[in-house]
């Protein structure tokens, strides 16, 4: 008797299960009809480093996916993602629900990324890119001087002609860059501290599946297992490294004084909480999170970029030459390239930003619909995960002909002349829109300045008798890096 009262349940949960999803799925993008408890997780096994799209080319260039968490809509081409991010439409898809960033949330704190849609939000990334503009000048300086970008010649030097790792260096030397930043403190590329946020970088990494599968069964979450403690770690790093820091310069600060970005992002949250006439909208003990925004999002994606760099650099060694044949003529053999140089490289930039196109580093960050809206006519409910497919964006046969094919002369116009970072209609590497990424200038103030030392000072080569090194992702993962290569460095001058 109990059994047929648990199987007539069961039944007409599954009845009103599929009737509710068919009825809201119905004026949405098409997409594969999900599995009861499951949603279209199945389907996502089509392909384990880029099932997103795998299955545009069966469902389109918009389509729907339906979680136990919620529903996700994907755009996989540059207009889409313009029509959903930027223009009139713009302002309804900034939100970030709970469900959606879990349990980046709990890693994170109350902090910039996570936070859903809200006038918190507003005033912090009001007070963040104030902070960033005013310390501008003060990052450009600092990377052109003594810092973490020595250090790093210093440890190739180190090498010798033995093959080594260089991504490996290049993220512990950015780390230590931003802790620089940070703090005016210079740290060696093995320090304690530099270990400790790549480890909770790490931590992060491995949880792009996790959230959503913990969530369905939530209870789960709560036992011991590698999830838990993981987000248990993490957490121990973030509370023990970022707020004795803050302390430190909230009781030294002087208003007139900006030693670092710190002391900038002090400086900007005095000076934006006196226009908000006593609203309660933020506060300086916001600022720790938003600090460990800055290491997680600028140390993960730059190093990975410029790791993406040179191994693009050892496989077309032509452009490698052309970049440093570039160097000599504006920079010369006397000195170390500095941001003013920039202006004058343009072969330089225009590879950069092919290698942010092709490598597609963060290939997918969606956003939630705050009310009901459309997108391509069809009918996005208010809550829905919207998703550009950054990579799909970036390999679209219709915007880059031969998009597999490595060529910087897409971003040069017909004079050789690079045509900026946010010219092209289809290349968009810092997302769009308000919750775009706010911190890019100070992504490529670091990729252009460790770039161009690195080309300038160094010919980088695969060790003799090496395997050529794929440019192949094996898994899907927040941030895409190459698979490991070695590399050797020889002094040009």
């Amino acid at each position: 008797m109990i059994a047929e009262i648990a199987l007539s349940l069961l039944l007409v949960w599954l009845t009103w299960s599929v009737v509710t999803t068919y009825t809201t799925r119905s004026k949405m993008p098409p997409g594969p009809f999900p599995y009861p408890f499951v949603g279209n997780f199945p389907q996502m096994l089509c392909d384990s480093a880029d099932p997103f799209s795998k299955l545009a080319e069966k469902y389109g260039d918009i389509y729907t996916l339906s979680f136990p968490t919620g529903n996700t809509v994907v755009l996989n081409t540059a207009s889409l993602v313009r029509e959903a991010r930027l223009g009139k439409k713009g302002g309804d898809f900034v939100g970030k629900s709970p469900e959606s960033v879990y349990p980046f949330n709990e890693i994170f704190g109350d902090d910039f990324i996570t936070i859903d849609y809200s006038p918190k939000f507003v005033f912090r990334r009001k007070a963040f890119i104030s902070a960033l503009h005013a310390f501008e000048s003060s990052m450009k300086q600092g990377l052109s001087g003594d810092n973490a970008l020595n250090i790093l010649l210093e440890e190739i030097e180190s090498k010798g002609k033995k093959p080594f790792s260089l991504g490996e260096l290049i993220h512990g030397s950015i780390v230590a860059q931003l802790w620089k930043m940070m703090t005016t403190k210079t740290v060696s590329v093995n320090d304690p501290v530099v270990n400790s946020i790549t480890e909770f970088g790490e931590i992060v990494g491995r949880q792009a599946l996790n959230g959503t599968i913990y969530q369905t069964i939530p209870f789960v979450s709560h036992l011991p297992s590698q999830f838990s403690r993981d987000i248990k770690r993490a957490v121990q790093i973030r509370d023990t490294i970022i707020p004795p820091e803050f302390r430190a310069h909230l009781q030294t600060y002087q208003p007139d004084v900006i030693r670092d970005l710190t002391d900038s992002l002090i400086s900007a949250f005095k000076k934006e909480i006196l226009k908000e006439n006593g609203q309660d909208v933020g506060s300086l003990e916001d600022i720790p999170a938003i600090m460990m925004d800055i290491f997680q999002a600028g140390s993960g994606t730059t190093s990975s970029a410029l790791t993406w760099f040179t191994l693009y650099m050892v496989l077309h060694k032509k452009v490698q030459e052309k970049i440093q044949k570039e160097l000599d003529i504006v920079v010369g053999k006397d000195r170390l390239p500095t941001l003013d140089d920039a202006k004058n490289m343009s072969y330089l930039q225009a590879a950069l930003c092919e290698v942010l196109r092709i490598a597609s580093v963060v290939p997918l960050i969606g956003t939630n619909a705050i009310r009901d809206t459309t997108i391509a006519g069809y009918h996005i409910p208010k809550g829905t995960l919207v998703a550009p497919n950054l990579m799909r964006v970036h390999h679209d046969e219709r915007e880059w002909p031969e998009h597999d094919v490595f060529k910087p002369e897409r971003f040069l116009d017909s004079e050789e002349k690079f045509v900026g970072w946010t010219k092209l209609h289809g290349f968009m590497p810092f997302s769009a829109g308000r919750r775009e990424c706010t911190g890019q200038s100070l992504a490529r103030i670091m990729m252009i300045t460790f770039a161009s030392t690195l080309l300038h000072r160094y010919e980088i080569v695969l060790p003799d008798g090496a395997k050529k090194p794929t440019t192949k992702i094996l898994a899907a993962a927040i941030i895409l890096r190459p698979q490991d290569f070695k590399v050797v460095v020889k002094k040009r001058f």
